[in-house]
């Protein structure tokens, strides 16, 4: 391996551009206190944190018909309102800014309709070539259909991908899809680099 093969850095959403853990956490316990549900408890948390919306639902809630009804449901809800409860990774801007210089920026994640408006939110559009969401695939994390379309995108092999993400789910998708992995504050993972900020990140793609 060598970083002057890498063309494009792919980052995740939820615990890498952001600490979005409380804007999940009020997103979810809304639906939940919607249908009379108790609120998240830490073991769910972690899994609503890591997946799709739509399986998220289907986790908390295993009654199939209140399931279909908790996810109408939460398409009804104003995403815009949990943003501000978002909280971006501090040098983020600055990252994006100097790596766009050399690489192509995307972003997988397991976040769906919501993903656009998150970027435009917090101004970070222009800095993504490429944002592939779960809703635009029939198979999200951590199967690697995410990941193919990026490689399609930019005509790039997998090792020329530097993947940047913080969970289990995120390791298992960079080894199936055969990319570069940098694990982000979570020193457990399996990865080709450990990360505790975005300065760290700049340092070893660019020196």
């Amino acid at each position: 391996m060598t970083k002057k093969k890498f063309k494009v850095v792919v980052f995740d959403c939820d615990g890498v551009l952001f600490d979005s853990r409380e804007a999940n956490v009020k997103f979810y316990n809304t639906i939940l206190e919607k249908f009379g549900l108790d609120k998240l408890k830490p073991y769910q948390e972690d899994f609503v944190h890591m997946h799709s919306a739509k399986e998220s639902i289907s986790y908390l809630i295993p009654d199939k018909e209140m399931a279909k009804k908790a996810w109408e449901y939460a398409l009804t809800l104003k995403f815009e309102d949990f943003f501000p409860y978002m909280k971006p990774q501090p040098y983020l801007k600055e990252c994006l800014s100097a790596l766009h210089k050399k690489f192509h920026i995307a972003m997988a994640t397991n976040r769906t309709v919501s993903t656009h408006e998150v970027l435009e939110y917090f101004d970070l559009k222009k800095y993504f070539d490429y944002v592939v969401c779960a809703s635009d695939v029939k198979n999200p994390k951590p199967n690697k259909d995410m990941m193919n379309m990026i490689i399609k995108h930019f005509h790039v092999q997998p090792y020329e991908i530097v993947y940047v993400g913080d969970s289990k789910v995120d390791e298992i998708f960079a080894q199936n899809a055969k990319v570069v992995f940098a694990a982000f504050k979570n020193p457990s993972l399996k990865a080709v680099l450990h990360i505790e900020n975005f300065d760290e990140l700049v340092r070893w793609l660019l020196n």
